[in-house]
């Protein structure tokens, strides 16, 4: 039966065709001059020419995009660009020369990559305590947000309207009723994770709160994947708190509700001249979130001699061409001479750093990783195993950690570095999120990381990955499947 179209309809048909063409013709261009990786440009490629050519370019769109311009203040205004990461302006002041740092001969050079790949010197007199747990992380940011004098800035990627949240929101309002200037700054998506966000409520409250580039509605929809997973907490510029630990009832165990699952993380006090640098992050999304700059003495830091510790922020970010906190990972594979040991809820790391973890393990370097067994989330328990397995295969030990879901993000190496903040071992962190870590040069902390990493150990057994005919194939092609979702996870 041969059907026949009006002169209208076919030119419908042709004006629509046409369009996708462009599209794609558009959307194979972009990933010609920004898609580094050649399979994966000819991946994106592919699915523009062999699938559907609109379907394909919205696809990219939604989720192959990583690039928004930080310079345009107005809410919304996130948009495609060839603009670099606009870096903040943290002051130099609190940095010493490299004779003063009494760093093994390997950290020197671990410092002069770092120093290359941030463009800035390490601040000294810092003081980072490690605070276990929401049982300890919650009541003391909780106790510096009630004796805040005049600043409170705060940026969660998941904050949540339970008992947690709302203990929270009870100390910022009495604050602002203080007359103490209150910012708050969540993401759009990471607030409605497992349950009801705190947004309204902070609103209702009368808090200046806002949301990191809203997802819903056609102009933001392409953002999904550009979160703001960053955990920053300020006061008064003379103490700050980061980490992983999100504002979750789920973290504080005293509180956690029996319907509710337990969940482990890590987060740290901070004082001494490096606040600059978390200031200087969270300055910079809520200038680009709402076009306030946060200037003046309200918002001073104080670069203030606080402890014996050096460090310097790694404010990370899809907008940016260097992938910094990947670059980290590497020079601390590359430069470590004894151990490594990592600690991450999801591990699903690109093709250069297993090459860089096998080098390592090549030339005597023992690597741990401590990984929940299970995950929160099916499909990366699932596309994990293969990596895990690689690792095993190279002669690195993993641990898996069967306590309370571990949300953990660590890294120490030969006892006398560590990396600690809200990124994870994944494509999404190291990528797609705007992610803050620090670059910590201190033994006393990585002394006290190792603590908590022995106690848990006790707990813990060694990873094991079935071998082919232990389990169902079926479960072998899930698996399968589910990698090669990764750059997606």
């Amino acid at each position: 039966m041969q059907v026949f179209l009006s002169d209208t309809s076919l030119l419908i048909v042709q004006c629509f065709a046409a369009f996708s063409i462009s599209a794609a013709i558009v959307a194979s261009i972009h990933v010609i001059l920004r898609r580094g990786d050649n399979r994966s440009a000819i991946g994106w490629i592919g699915l523009f020419w062999l699938g559907y050519p609109l379907i394909g370019s919205l696809i990219y769109l939604m989720v192959g995009v990583n690039l928004i311009r930080r310079d345009k203040k107005a809410i919304g205004a996130a948009i495609l660009s060839k603009t670099k990461r606009r870096r903040p302006h943290a002051p130099r002041t609190g940095t010493e020369p490299l004779r003063s740092l009494d760093l093994a001969p390997h950290m020197h050079t671990l410092k002069k990559m770092g120093d290359r790949i941030l463009g800035n010197k390490l601040h000294s007199g810092n003081l980072i305590e490690p605070l276990i747990g929401g049982s300890q992380a919650y009541p003391a940011m909780i106790a510096a947000i009630n004796s805040a004098q005049r600043s409170i800035a705060l940026a969660s990627y998941v904050f949540k309207d339970d008992f947690a949240g709302n203990q929270f929101a009870d100390a910022l309002q009495n604050a602002q009723n203080r007359g103490v200037q209150v910012r708050v700054l969540i993401d759009a998506m990471g607030s409605t994770h497992g349950g009801r966000s705190i947004y309204r409520n902070l609103k209702n409250r009368g808090l200046p709160v806002y949301r990191f580039i809203p997802t819903l509605g056609l102009p933001f929809f392409r953002f999904i994947n550009l979160r703001n997973h960053r955990k920053i907490l300020v006061v008064d510029g003379h103490t700050a708190f980061t980490g992983g630990t999100n504002i979750d009832v789920a973290f504080w165990t005293e509180h956690c509700p029996p319907d509710v699952e337990t969940k482990f993380d890590f987060h740290f006090r901070v004082q001494g001249p490096v606040i600059s640098d978390l200031m200087a992050a969270f300055e910079q999304d809520w200038r680009f979130t709402t076009g306030e700059a946060l200037d003046g003495d309200t918002w001073k830091v104080a670069l203030i001699q606080q402890g014996p510790m050096f460090a310097r922020g790694i404010p990370d970010g899809p907008d940016s061409d260097t992938r910094l906190t990947h670059s980290f990972i590497l020079a601390a594979l590359a430069t470590a001479k004894h151990n490594i040991r990592i600690v991450t809820p999801y591990f699903l790391p690109p093709s250069d750093i297993i090459s860089a973890i096998g080098v390592a393990i090549l030339r005597g370097v023992k690597i741990e990783i401590l990984v929940p067994d299970p995950t929160n989330n099916l499909l990366v328990q699932w596309a994990s195993s293969d990596y895990l397995k690689k690792i095993d295969e190279l002669g690195g030990i993993v641990w898996a950690d069967k306590g309370h879901f571990s949300h953990t993000k660590l890294m120490v190496v030969d006892g006398c570095w560590s990396m600690i903040g809200s990124a994870n071992w994944d494509p999404r962190s190291l990528r797609l999120n705007f992610e803050f870590n620090l670059d910590c040069h201190s033994e006393e902390l990585a002394s006290k990381i190792n603590h908590y990493w022995d106690e848990r150990i006790k707990s813990t057994q060694i990873w094991h990955h079935p071998t082919i005919g232990e389990r169902p194939r079926w479960m072998e092609i899930r698996d399968g499947l589910a990698r090669l979702c990764t750059p997606l996870l």
